[in-house]
């Protein structure tokens, strides 16, 4: 059945058109730079499909990848810029993903629990903010998982846009602490892999 799904998208918007929530007295975007750090093995992880109630099978179909790209393109809509595992973007917040998918031949729709975790660049904790998304229709699981990931990651951008440590952060410019506190936090999160 999935075979046969391949190439048949429910129609589900694409992330790029996925429009965050206004923020009441803020004109979006905000005058941020923003890194998306995910690690080697999160970006390219492949999708793992259920095609029975027992077994399930590894695609070709590359999730991070998918995650990654999607929330890209969400946050281009909330902050001046978004960029993937780039830090001579010299960023002002670090947001780490969250994204768990399922898919199963028996329904053929996703499950989705999304989110960000975000910081300033130099370590201060902006917030967690994670939602689950079920598709209200059927999906095919190759060409619609990046339009899945923009539909389930709205809400955490909904909230991490409104969040009081971001205003806070808004308020002062987003102004970072020094270049070593930066640089150390940094080197916290793991190696930064180069986007192919």
């Amino acid at each position: 059945m999935a075979s046969l799904l391949a190439g048949c998208s429910s129609g589900l918007p694409p992330a790029a058109s996925v429009e965050p929530s206004p923020v009441p007295g803020v004109a979006l975007p905000y005058k941020a730079r923003v890194m998306i750090y995910m690690g080697e093995t999160d970006l390219n992880r492949n999708l793992v499909i259920q095609i029975s109630r027992y077994q399930t099978e590894e695609t070709k179909v590359k999730d991070g990848q998918a995650l990654a790209n999607a929330a890209r393109a969400l946050l281009s809509k909330g902050f001046q810029q978004a960029e993937i595992n780039d830090p001579a973007l010299r960023p002002q917040i670090v947001v780490r993903l969250i994204g768990k998918t399922s898919w199963a031949r028996l329904d053929t729709r996703f499950k989705i629990g999304c989110g960000i975790d975000a910081w300033t660049s130099d370590g201060v904790p902006l917030g967690n903010f994670t939602t689950r998304w079920e598709s209200p229709v059927e999906n095919d699981y190759a060409s619609d998982l990046e339009a899945a990931y923009g539909q389930c990651l709205k809400k955490p951008l909904d909230d991490l846009l409104r969040s009081p440590g971001l205003a806070q952060q808004a308020g002062t410019g987003f102004k970072s602490g020094s270049a070593a506190a930066i640089d150390t936090w940094m080197r916290s999160l793991g190696p930064i892999p180069t986007r192919r």
